[in-house]
């Protein structure tokens, strides 16, 4: 959409900053097919010269005479804004060289490429990148882009601060204070478009044809701040030059209440994140940040619920300068083991003696809640089958009906399917005679 900046600042003030930045032109993935390219803003579409290849969203010009250009002219925009802002802009794109010399974007007065005034912008010199509005000082990239690599590379003009400044993949990479741009299209009421690839004669090297693809362009019509370049570098890395996708993850061991995850590394990354997700594969349940080289020992998740599927999966996470992040593997299903318990019995006094025919309370301690019958002999004991726990105890009011040494059982059955029953002994009981027995 077109972003209109009104002439409300003093003159004492930097050119427009915008806090959430908005493309005036913007071409991407999904606008750029062999038709040309389609602003995403709705501004001005692009059509390209001579043919270049398309696939994927990403456009190729091969250096001979092959290029694109704007169809609609940017006066009335830039106009708009006023003569104090008028000249401040920024642009940047998003490039995979494939030549070491040639035209990256140029500056043009009509849509007839090299014809009316036109100056080339941005342009690789010998495998070096350099910057320039009209009719500044050329500015040397002091950062290198690599060949058959994606870079993210542009430039900010801030004209009421007659600063420019040039970044390579969100990154400084030199700048201009003292550079009052000229507008040619105001002052001689020429159009303003832009070629991308196309041959000049006004040039910062050769003014060659460009060898290059190009996968997005973006045009704004103020001077981003530094923080802005790198979150639009961000935006766009992964989409161009992402790390293959990893393998779905291997389950190395699980248990009730946790599972080890491995995977094997992929290439160029920095780092991984392991996530658990929800057995529907999309509801986040928790995630871990693994260091490059130690995907394949294990990632151990803990705090899982027993008798439960869940679904694991593995992006690599690459540097954001070279590499982008991966997609997300495909996802590996799993279902923890079902929870063990554990049941203690004693009476409930602390000893190991009761009195024959007298009542002793036996206390059982289930590890989680559920229902406790207590037997003697192999026998339910009356009125203690089926005790549901509170607080962690259940209670059996029991009279010894024996003498000597015994032991008591029980059996729990937990209220929660996700975990296993459990049974367990009592100590042995001594039970003595009543007092005054005869």
């Amino acid at each position: 959409m077109l972003q209109i900046l009104t002439n409300s600042y003093s003159v004492a003030n930097a050119a427009p900053l915008l806090s959430n930045p908005t493309p005036i032109v913007e071409y991407n993935a999904s606008t750029i097919t062999s038709g040309g390219m389609t602003d995403a803003a709705g501004l001005t579409n692009a059509t390209f010269g001579n043919a270049p290849s398309v696939a994927g969203g990403v456009v190729t010009f091969n250096g001979v005479n092959q290029y694109a250009v704007t169809s609609t002219s940017l006066v009335p925009t830039f106009s708009a804004l006023g003569t104090s802002y008028e000249r401040s802009l920024s642009a940047f794109v998003y490039i995979y060289p494939t030549g070491q010399s040639g035209v990256i974007l140029d500056e043009l007065g009509t849509t007839t490429i090299d014809n009316n005034w036109h100056d080339t912008q941005i342009e690789m010199v010998s495998g070096t990148l350099y910057f320039r509005v009209w009719n500044c000082s050329a500015i040397t990239s002091t950062i290198a882009v690599s060949q058959n690599a994606w870079s993210h590379v542009g430039f900010t003009y801030d004209y009421l601060t007659t600063t420019m400044k040039v970044y390579v993949n969100g990154v400084q990479a030199g700048q201009n204070t003292s550079c009052s741009r000229a507008v040619p299209w105001r002052d001689s009421s020429a159009g303003l478009y832009y070629g991308f690839a196309s041959t000049s004669g006004t040039n910062l090297g050769s003014g060659a044809y460009g060898k290059f693809k190009l996968g997005q362009f973006d045009l704004y019509s103020s001077a981003l701040t530094g923080p802005q370049v790198s979150a639009a570098n961000n935006a766009v890395r992964s989409s161009f030059n992402p790390l293959s996708t990893p393998a779905a993850p291997t389950i190395l061991a699980k248990s009730a209440d946790s599972v080890t995850i491995s995977d094997t590394d992929v290439a160029n990354s920095s780092s991984y994140v392991a996530y658990i997700y929800a057995s529907n594969g999309t509801t986040f349940v928790d995630s871990r940040t693994v260091a490059t080289g130690s995907i394949a020992a294990g990632t151990t998740f803990t705090g899982l619920t027993p008798s439960t599927t869940y679904v694991a999966k593995i992006q690599a996470i690459g540097d954001q300068i070279t590499y982008g992040n991966s997609p997300t593997s495909s996802g590996t299903s799993f279902t923890t083991l079902a929870g063990t318990t554990t049941l203690t019995l004693a009476l409930d006094s602390g000893l190991t003696t009761a009195t024959y025919r007298q009542v002793a309370r036996i206390k059982a301690s289930p590890s989680v809640p559920g229902l406790v019958t207590f037997f003697y002999q192999g026998k339910r004991i009356a009125g203690c089958a089926r005790i549901l726990s509170s607080g962690g105890f259940a209670y059996c009011n029991w009279r010894p009906s024996a003498h000597g040494q015994i032991t008591v059982t029980a059996s729990f059955v937990p209220t929660n399917n996700n975990y296993l029953s459990s049974v367990a002994t009592s100590p042995v009981l001594t039970i003595s005679s009543r007092s005054g027995n005869r």
